[in-house]
């Protein structure tokens, strides 16, 4: 029995040990093999920081990065200078994306592999998760997101990749005769055009239907909303009526991720 008793507690012990040790990647750069090391990670924000070394070379390059669900953002360091950036995107067993340099001339492609076959030291909270933390109220904060490598701008002589963002977030409060008071802006497509509203939405039926024409012309604005299990889809009859940027658009589903302060 006391047997089976060590040969637990040094499991856990070696277990425990592994986890406070972090993650492992190994892979390549341009087809030159490195190792990476994460050992300091918040699970909130996912932010992160690490080091990592060519295998040719002896000397580690300080890392900092952040974990966005699918897609992770590393700078690298000499120093105190940026000597280079990492766009990947999380696939089920590896990592895969571009490095480019720190002044933005050369760029070349990335594959990763955690060595224990495990991402799970990098896992950051979820809209998901904090969804299932709030309540059913209507009232409160949404918010949608999407990360992604744009690479948009990027041409043969001039790599700008960068970490690109489409969604946004809105708040809503139930108004005593039955309104809605609400604010929502969303960001969409590789060129971050916005769809911003503000203003007072009317229930009819099981919808909230919020319309105007601050723009004076021959269509109104109408903006709906219809919530339903903590989320809410947001959608508009019209872009350019509405103030909206040249291509964005509302037509977005959004999970509730908070509630509203307490109002004094």
């Amino acid at each position: 029995m006391k047997k089976l008793l060590v040969i637990a507690l040094l499991c856990l012990f070696v277990s425990v040990l592994s986890l406070a040790q972090g993650l492992k990647l190994v892979g390549n750069v341009g087809g030159y093999d490195i190792e990476m090391f994460i050992d300091s990670v918040d699970n909130i924000t996912g932010e992160f920081s690490g080091k990592y070394r060519y295998l040719s070379q002896k000397n580690y390059l300080e890392i900092d990065g952040r974990n966005f669900d699918d897609v992770i953002y590393i700078e690298e360091y000499y120093g105190e200078n940026i000597t280079g950036t990492f766009y990947l995107e999380m696939q089920s067993e590896t990592l895969t994306g571009v490095w480019v340099n720190g002044d933005n001339t050369k760029s070349f492609d990335v594959e990763l592999w955690a060595e224990d076959e495990n991402f799970n030291y990098i896992n950051v909270k979820s809209l998901i998760e904090y969804n299932a933390e709030c309540s059913d109220k209507i009232s409160g904060e949404y918010r949608t997101e999407y990360y992604f490598i744009n690479d948009y701008f990027v041409t043969e002589d001039n790599p700008v990749y960068e970490l690109g963002f489409n969604g946004g977030s809105a708040t809503f409060e139930e108004l005593e005769d039955g309104s809605l008071k609400f604010e929502i802006e969303l960001i969409c497509g590789p060129t971050y055009h916005f769809a911003i509203a503000e203003g007072i939405a009317v229930k009819q039926g099981d919808v909230y239907i919020y319309s105007a024409n601050e723009w004076e012309t021959e269509e109104n604005c109408e903006i709906t909303f219809k919530f339903e299990n903590k989320k809410v889809y947001a959608s508009s009859s019209a872009n350019y009526e509405c103030g909206f940027g040249a291509r964005a658009y509302m037509d977005h589903s959004l999970m509730k991720v908070g509630e509203l302060e307490e109002q004094e």
